[in-house]
């Protein structure tokens, strides 16, 4: 009889046990709403207003990008820290922050730097800085400290000269994005003298995965040219969609639902440069947003698996937006940055990688900027088949800071 009642009370304490470790795993593992102040609100209206200003230059520039404009904003807003004058109006007006102070603007990187990488415990997300500084250039205490302190940087003076100042650099990109990206630079020229680096990593699992079984190869059709066989992946499910004038927009979590891939597909015979022109701005992408919030059917997805790399010269892109004196030598006033007089931007470039597939995706950005000185349904499921030109965009759900845009014209060699 005793040996009944201590296995009853045993079996008792274990179910208990089990079943708080359950709970406890599940509350450990939901989802993490990001929380903002109304001023990092409005900043964060901005940072995505200069996101859809940057995308839409960059499609007027290339048919297939994947561009991160946080990373650009982070690597960007970083060194405009050091500006003065109107050259920083100038960064600032550009990047959205000039009805801003330096620390609302200082403020909201460090919140999302922080909050991002804690969203989902479900999707891993990195944001790492860094600056790098050539031995014997003077960097004023202040801007140093203000970076570590705003932006978390690293920083680290190094002898350019040496070739072991470009594999410690290309190094900490390539250890800061998981091997994705891991070439930055290929040569320190002799008028460098500052490297401003931020890296950026998303690894997420659809929080309905793709069946590997069911991937087939079929047609793409580009918005121009013939038609290209990749690979698909397909799966029928209930996700938040909408429509727009031109468009179809689907939804498509990871993990706990803190991230998502928001597919914009145009409309039979729309083309996708009108989808951008006209609709990819923050006044519709809010709409858009907002109706994906209500309204969810039942879809079969079916979408290509992929693997894309891509590099941009930003300043070209930036000068074309309006950012034009930083880049001009003996213009620049990089004075709350160094004494040292005659700095601007001599160097501006993103690099990208992602991978789409039936587990998820996969994204690392990493943006430098160079500092250098002159002279030196309800019932049918619905198709929802992306086999023609698209946009795609990864963006964070509680605050909708978007992390990774995306256009695929064309597949520029057989999807793997």
């Amino acid at each position: 009889m005793k040996q009944t009642v201590h296995l009853i009370i045993t079996t008792l304490l274990l179910s208990v046990f089990s079943g708080g470790c359950e709970r406890l795993s599940q509350q450990a593992n939901q989802r993490k709403d990001i929380i903002l102040t109304r001023t990092e609100q409005a900043i964060s209206a901005e940072v995505n207003r200069f996101a859809f200003d940057l995308f839409g230059q960059v499609s007027t520039e290339d048919e297939n990008f994947f561009i991160s404009p946080l990373s650009a904003s982070l690597a960007l807003s970083m060194t405009a820290n050091g500006t003065a004058g109107a050259t920083a109006e100038e960064m600032k007006k550009v990047l959205g922050f000039e009805d801003f102070s330096y620390k609302d603007m200082n403020g909201f990187f460090r919140t999302m730097t922080r909050e991002l990488t804690d969203a989902d415990r479900l999707t891993e997300v990195g944001i790492a800085n860094s600056i790098w500084i050539r031995e014997g250039f003077p960097v004023r205490d202040s801007f140093k400290q203000l970076v570590k302190t705003w932006y978390l940087a690293m920083i680290e003076e190094l002898d350019f000269s040496s070739p072991l100042a470009l594999e410690t650099i290309n190094n900490w990109c390539s250890d800061q994005t998981k091997g994705r990206i891991d070439e930055i630079i290929d040569e320190i020229p002799p008028q460098m003298l500052m490297y401003l680096i931020n890296a950026l990593y998303f690894k997420g699992t659809w929080t309905k995965s793709f069946d590997q079984t069911h991937s087939y190869r079929s047609d793409f059709y580009p918005d121009q040219g013939a038609s290209q066989l990749v690979d698909y992946m397909i799966q029928t499910e209930t996700f938040p969609y909408s429509e727009t004038e031109f468009a179809r927009v689907a939804e498509i979590p990871y993990g706990n639902e803190a991230f998502s891939m928001v597919l914009v597909l145009p409309k039979p015979g729309v083309h996708t440069d009108r989808v951008i022109k006209e609709e990819m701005n923050t006044e519709t992408w809010n709409g858009i947003v907002e109706k994906l919030d209500q309204s969810v059917r039942t879809l079969t997805v079916t979408m290509p698996k992929f693997k894309y790399e891509y590099e941009k010269d930003l300043i070209p892109t930036l000068q074309a937006m309006g950012m034009e004196l930083p880049f001009i030598e003996g213009v620049a006033d990089f004075s709350n940055l160094s004494p040292v007089t005659g700095l601007y931007i001599g160097l501006a470039k993103q690099k990208t990688y992602v991978e789409i597939n039936e587990k998820g995706t996969e994204a690392a950005a990493v943006t430098i900027v160079g500092i250098e000185k002159s002279s030196i349904g309800p019932d049918d499921p619905l198709p929802f088949t992306v086999n023609r030109s698209f946009l795609y965009i990864i963006k964070e759900k509680s605050t909708d800071v978007i992390l990774f845009m995306g256009k695929m014209s064309f597949f520029e060699s057989p999807s793997p």
